[in-house]
């Protein structure tokens, strides 16, 4: 099964996006900025921080750069891809990022005998709604190319809200066997005031968008994981990270990128992947 590959128009936005992460993330930039904000800000409102901050930021920063050097090699395929597991599994990455984010992930899953792993590539800049069509489109070919018939979806940051409007808003309950965000803004992020395109408007707090996710049934066929950390400086708290009626995973020491790359996070999900998926929707 082939993975989506980026469209010759992406290519200018996302070099000049990737030149800019790097001399963030080399620099230190991001992580070390967005953390002592965080730290400032609970220090003002007197409220104890999760132990280990400082040791969170140093290895967010380690993480940052690799998957930051690991950039060119998200035009290539992800580890797994050629795994027969339960069931294939679509990774989609966040906002102004590409599907390398998810090596250290996809490798574990292949190790575990789950996949095959694809990843979904999708213009960050537009619509949330735009990108969960055409990841429906996408889980719709790879069923169809694999005869499977559900998948699971792992989404991180902005790629989680987008799995999540697919399950609850654009027919994917019950196709998707398991929905796992990992630091999805489910409730929205002020860091999402700094950036450009839809996301801007989309992923900050009180968003139609986000309002509209709000009210919408929660899936039935669905099962739906939600992964957040305590230290995540871009997604910061449990308001903006949970989701009531989800099941919920909380870890105190990992940063927004960290998540992706820890054993920790890797072994819940592997634990959730390999149960038995719920039954699929009756074909209409």
């Amino acid at each position: 099964m082939k993975q989506r590959r980026h469209h010759a128009r992406h290519l200018l936005w996302r070099t000049l996006v990737a030149a800019a992460s790097d001399v963030a993330m080399a620099s230190g930039l991001y992580p070390l900025v967005p953390h002592a904000s965080m730290a400032v800000s609970r220090w003002r409102k007197e409220r104890a921080g999760p132990p280990g901050q400082v040791r969170a930021a140093l290895r967010e920063w380690k993480v940052a750069v690799a998957l930051s050097a690991a950039r060119p090699l998200g035009f290539f395929g992800l580890p797994g891809g050629d795994v027969q597991g339960p069931r294939p599994i679509i990774v989609v990455h966040g906002y102004a990022m590409n599907r390398a984010n998810f090596l250290p992930l996809a490798r574990r899953l292949r190790d575990a005998g789950l996949g095959p792993v694809l990843g979904f590539e999708y213009w960050t800049l537009g619509k949330t709604a735009s990108a969960a069509r055409r990841l429906a489109e996408y889980v719709d070919e790879v069923r169809a190319a694999t005869g499977a018939p559900q998948v699971d979806v792992i989404g991180h940051s902005m790629g989680g809200v987008v799995g999540r409007y697919f399950v609850q808003l654009g027919g994917g309950d019950g196709v998707v066997a398991n929905l796992i965000t990992i630091g999805s803004p489910h409730a929205g992020t002020d860091v999402s005031a700094i950036g450009i395109g839809r996301a801007n408007k989309e992923l900050f707090f009180g968003s139609t968008l986000l309002a509209r996710l709000r009210a919408a049934p929660l899936p039935r066929r669905t099962r739906w994981t939600v992964i957040w950390s305590r230290s995540d400086a871009l997604v910061p708290g449990a308001r903006q990270a949970r989701v009531a009626g989800a099941e919920e995973l909380v870890f105190d020491d990992l940063g927004h990128l960290s998540l992706l790359a820890s054993p920790k996070v890797a072994a819940e999900v592997i634990a959730r992947l390999r149960a038995p998926g719920p039954p699929p929707p009756p074909e209409r």
